[in-house]
C-alpha cells in the first residue's frame, strides 16, 4: 500500500491500489504448482499434506533433492529469518524465480505472481529498489515534520500567534502521517505480507485524508481564531471518515473501494491546491503582464503546489504502463516511488514560506 510522496499529491495512489494479489497468470502455471509443492515437501513439511504422494515417489523426490540440492534447506538464512520468510514462502520464491528463468530461455514473456513481479532478492528484501526509495521518501516527510513541529511551538509558545499555530499543527500532522506512511510502505516492500500489505494502504489512505485537512483548513481559513469551531468540526469529519473507510476495508477488503475512495479524497485535495496557488497568486501580483509576474520570485513561489502535483501526476505514468523489472529489481513500481521523492523536498520549505508570507501576513488574507 501502500499512502504515498506528500499526502497532497497522493492522489496517485489510489492508482497503485490497482496491484492486486487476485490471482495472476504465474499462479494457474501447472509447472508453478508443482514446483511449489515438491519444495514443500522435501525442505519442509514432508507427505504430511500431500496424501496422494506415494512412498515410492517420495523417495524419488528426496533422493533428487539430496543430489541436485535444487531447494534451499531448513534453517534458512539468518536474514531471511529476520525479515519474515518462512520455508513455504521461500520455496514459492524459489519457484518463481526457476519459472521465470525457465520461461526466459524459451523465449516467452515474464508473468506476475500473486499480482507482482517475479523480483530477484536483494540481501533477502523481496522489493530492493521499492524498498529503498521508500526509505528516500521518508526522509524528506520525516525532516518536514520536525521543521512543522518546531515552527509550530515557536507561534504557540513563544510568540503567542494562535492563528499560525494552528495552521502549522495541521501541516506537522500531514509530515508525520506521511512518515509512518513511508515506513509502512518500507516494510510491505522488504518482505510482502498479508499484515504489512494492510498497513501499507491503511496509511496510505490516512495520508491522502490528512492532506485534505491541512489544505482545507488553509483553503477556508480555518485556522483563524474565529473559525476555531469550524476546525474542530472539520477535523471531527476527517477522522470520521477514515475510521468509516477502515471499518468497511475491514469488514470487506476491496482493492476497487479503496482505489475509488483514495482517487477521490486524493483529486479534492488536489483540487484545493490548485485553487490556493491560484488565489495566492493573483493576489500578490504587481503586474498587468501576468509572464512578468511568473518570472518574478517573490511572487511565483505561490504556484509551487501547482507544479509539484503536476510532477507526481507526471511520474503516475509510471505506474499506468507497468513493465516486467529491468534486472528482475527495477519495476514501473519503484521508479514511481524514485520520482516522488524530490517533490517531498519541496513541500514543507514552501509550507513555511506560506504561513509566513500568507497566514502571518494579514494584508493577503
Amino acid at each position: 500500500m501502500r499512502f504515498n510522496s506528500k499526502a497532497v499529491l497522493v492522489t496517485v495512489l489510489g492508482f497503485s491500489f490497482s496491484r492486486q494479489v487476485e490471482a495472476s497468470i504465474g499462479d494457474n502455471l501447472d509447472e508453478f504448482k508443482d514446483c511449489c509443492k515438491l519444495c514443500d515437501i522435501v525442505t519442509c513439511n514432508g507427505r504430511e499434506n500431500y496424501p496422494d504422494v506415494s512412498d515410492a515417489s517420495y523417495d524419488l523426490m528426496m533422493k533428487d533433492q539430496t543430489e541436485t540440492k535444487r531447494f534451499v534447506t531448513l534453517p534458512l538464512a539468518w536474514n531471511l529469518r529476520f525479515l519474515g520468510w518462512e520455508c513455504y514462502q521461500n520455496c514459492d520464491y524459489q519457484c518463481q524465480r526457476f519459472i521465470t528463468a525457465d520461461r526466459k530461455e524459451k523465449g516467452e514473456s515474464v508473468v506476475q505472481f500473486h499480482g507482482k513481479w517475479p523480483f530477484a532478492r536483494v540481501f533477502g528484501v523481496q522489493e530492493f529498489f521499492s524498498t529503498l526509495f521508500s526509505i528516500g521518501n521518508f526522509f524528506p516527510h520525516y525532516w518536514g515534520f520536525k521543521s512543522m513541529w518546531a515552527h509550530y511551538k515557536v507561534e504557540k509558545s513563544i510568540r503567542g500567534n494562535p492563528e499560525a499555530a494552528s495552521m502549522y499543527w495541521a501541516y506537522a500532522i500531514i509530515g508525520l502521517v506521511a512518515s509512518f506512511a513511508w515506513i509502512f510502505s518500507t516494510l510491505f516492500h522488504l518482505r510482502d505480507t498479508w499484515t504489512r500489505e494492510k498497513l501499507d494502504y491503511y496509511f496510505a489512505g490516512m495520508t491522502v485524508i490528512s492532506g485534505l485537512y491541512g489544505v482545507g483548513t488553509r483553503y477556508f481559513k480555518l485556522y483563524l481564531t474565529s473559525n476555531n469551531g469550524k476546525r474542530f468540526a472539520f477535523g471531527l469529519l476527517i477522522i470520521s471518515m477514515y475510521i468509516c473507510h477502515v471499518l468497511r476495508l475491514l469488514h470487506d477488503w476491496s482493492y476497487t473501494y479503496n482505489m475509488r475512495a483514495n482517487v477521490i479524497v486524493g483529486i479534492s485535495e488536489d483540487v484545493l491546491w490548485f485553487l490556493h496557488a491560484i488565489r495566492t497568486f493573483r493576489q500578490r501580483r504587481q503586474s498587468t503582464n501576468i509572464l512578468v509576474d511568473l518570472q518574478n520570485k517573490a511572487i511565483n513561489w505561490t504556484l509551487i503546489p501547482i507544479l509539484l502535483v503536476i510532477s507526481v501526476s507526471l511520474g503516475m505514468t509510471f505506474e499506468l504502463f507497468d513493465f516486467p523489472p529491468i534486472m528482475d529489481l527495477l519495476d514501473a513500481h519503484a521508479t514511481w516511488h524514485f520520482c516522488t521523492i524530490w517533490p517531498a523536498l519541496y513541500w514543507y520549505p514552501y509550507m513555511v514560506r506560506d504561513v509566513e508570507q500568507g497566514v502571518k501576513d494579514t494584508k493577503f488574507e
